[in-house]
């Protein structure tokens, strides 16, 4: 996450062991000036798209082949339909908390750095983050579990598609898990397919 590594040393919790560390995530604020300081512009844009067929989730999240996900603007559509699912269902997206990591297959680093700057662009406040990006599906969970009151974080997207191979020929996935560290329940996930079919444009740092 080389482009986030001077934000992210001062301000991403730090996850090592499947543990959160509770003072750093105590302490998690975001430094939207340290990033600017760093060169990185964090000027949110909203760009447009159009629907893209097939982005439905099943119980596992949403799996393709890898370079499905790679070809613009996939995950983008997929990810800002996740984000207006959320914010139409009442959950605290903006100046709220989330968790985004991955199980470190081809393409992970890539793809959460997207989601974190669509983050960002839809008004979350912090973002917890493990370590190089590196968080298991039960980790992440124990993770969102592990919060202060409230929606804290309120959810969290995790980028994996579990024992199926990874690579750029194979697989990749991502899931949204809630504020109790589960799936997405089938009402959101139904939702999540609504806004897919009718996504016009995309918000991003």
């Amino acid at each position: 996450l080389k482009p986030f590594r001077p934000w992210c040393t001062a301000s991403f919790s730090r996850i090592r062991g499947g543990r959160a560390d509770k003072g750093l995530l105590r302490g998690c604020s975001p430094r939207m000036a340290s990033l600017t300081a760093a060169g990185i512009d964090v000027s949110p844009s909203t760009k447009p798209t159009s629907p893209i067929d097939g982005q439905k989730p099943g119980t596992s999240g949403l799996r393709k082949k890898t370079r499905v996900f790679m070809k613009y603007p996939y995950l983008h559509n997929y990810v800002q339909s996740v984000f207006n699912t959320l914010k139409d269902l009442g959950v605290p997206v903006e100046g709220g908390t989330l968790v985004v990591s991955g199980d470190g297959r081809y393409w992970n680093d890539k793809a959460i750095q997207i989601i974190i700057k669509m983050a960002f662009a839809n008004g979350v406040r912090c973002v917890w983050c493990g370590t190089d990006g590196l968080l298991s599906t039960p980790a992440t969970s124990a993770v969102i579990r592990t919060r202060g009151d409230g929606f804290v974080p309120f959810g969290g997207f995790i980028c994996s598609a579990s024992h199926n191979p990874g690579g750029p020929d194979d697989d990749f996935g991502i899931k949204y898990n809630c504020e109790n560290g589960g799936p997405a329940p089938e009402k959101m996930t139904d939702k999540m397919v609504e806004w897919t079919a009718k996504i016009t444009e995309f918000k991003i740092c």
